[in-house]
């Protein structure tokens, strides 16, 4: 199977391939497992520092929830999390582009929310460190004017003296935070997200990128690639520890479909994401997936914009019911990142809200079932 910038790829034959994630598990999948270059004794996570497994067994999964604190994150808040069965949090920091063809990323280390912060993400990490729970930080990039349906995954640029421009700030924003995340103990990094014609039309740039980042930090890789086709077109999986997607894959086109019916509409999605897991032999995560609590949640998860009737939560949390039982037994699957969580949102009035939150919902319910379920 050609695939982009990454010569052929053989597939592995499917009892071949299910049959060594039975034997060896996701502890292919160990800390550390790429880079070279001298070790840094005040680095915990540098290049020859590694850790234990992200995921020990065929029975352990990623249990998170992307985090957002405007202004800070208390030990309380943190355990009334991990009440929940949540295990692993999200940062997500942002890059800012001015508009989709400028080549210029622009690194904003002290600007934002609290928890998007270098000072933030460091302190959320030592707190978190404390609980026990580990961190995934997952560097996005925002455009400043979004015009004419433009976003980050349609950034891309006319001439090689911009592309060659745009990678250099990019390569920059994204080994900041390597360095950071190293620094902090943090012991997974996203190398990217949703940066779909960049992936497609840079795949040389993209392998680069990795063993730069390579070089700088120990821990484990993903990359978030969006639901929409891209996650097919990456083409440097083979380089990266799990297949990260950003999982707001449309599953029905009714406004009030039943559990049964979701879980239909995750089929195809399956079969897709399972070719791939074949493909390339590496776990598949959901490095994001969330649904709004409106009217046919399952519809077009993605859409943030859209507007429908609030439902008090009650199709939001079926939508996590149907992905719960249509994954979460799956040997290839490495668990999820829910969208998303602000520790400061239990005032939140859930009868109107339409947010994505599960807080003080059906849905947390939902999650707190399966994340604290024994599996297998």
């Amino acid at each position: 199977m050609a695939l982009h910038g990454a010569g052929t790829v053989e597939r592995m034959p499917r009892i071949s391939f299910f049959r060594t994630l039975a034997a060896f598990t996701f502890t292919l999948v160990l800390l550390g497992c790429g880079g070279g270059g001298d070790s840094d004794a005040d680095n915990p996570l540098g290049p020859d520092e590694q850790g234990p497994p992200l995921v020990g067994t065929d029975l352990d999964r990623f249990r998170g929830v992307s985090l957002a604190s405007a202004s800070g994150l208390s030990t309380a808040a943190l355990e009334e999390l991990v009440a929940t069965g949540v295990e692993w949090i999200a940062l997500i920091p942002f890059g800012r582009q001015p508009r989709f063809d400028v080549p210029e990323v622009q690194l904003l280390t002290t600007r934002g929310r609290w928890s998007q912060t270098d000072a933030g993400i460091r302190r959320i990490a030592e707190i978190a460190a404390s609980a026990g729970v580990r961190i995934l930080l997952k560097p996005h990039i925002d455009l400043v004017e979004e015009i004419d349906g433009q976003w980050r995954g349609t950034i891309a640029f006319n001439s090689e003296a911009d592309w060659l421009r745009w990678e250099e700030d990019y390569r920059s924003f994204i080994l900041h935070y390597a360095a950071l995340a190293a620094d902090s103990g943090i012991e997974l990094l996203s190398v990217g997200a949703e940066l779909h014609k960049v992936v497609r039309q840079r795949p040389g740039f993209w392998r680069q990128l990795v063993g730069d980042v390579r070089q700088l930090y120990g821990g484990s890789l993903t990359y978030g690639a969006n639901w929409d086709g891209e996650f097919e077109e990456v083409g440097f999986w083979d380089l990266l520890d799990f297949i990260g997607v950003h999982a707001y894959f449309p599953l029905t086109v009714k406004m009030d479909a039943s559990i049964e019916e979701l879980e239909l509409g995750w089929q195809p999605h399956v079969l897709a994401l399972e070719d791939l897991t074949e493909t390339y032999g590496k776990p598949v995560l959901f490095t994001e997936v969330g649904y709004r609590s409106i009217t046919g949640a399952g519809v077009d998860p993605w859409d943030w914009r859209v507007r429908r009737s609030a439902d008090g939560g009650a199709e939001q949390a079926d939508a996590y019911e149907a992905m719960f039982r249509t994954f979460w037994h799956r040997l290839w699957f490495a668990g999820l990142f829910v969208w998303e969580w602000d520790p400061a949102g239990n005032a939140v009035n859930t009868r109107f809200d339409t947010g994505y939150s599960p807080q003080n919902k059906r849905a947390a319910e939902i999650m707190s079932k399966w994340f604290t379920r024994p599996i297998g």
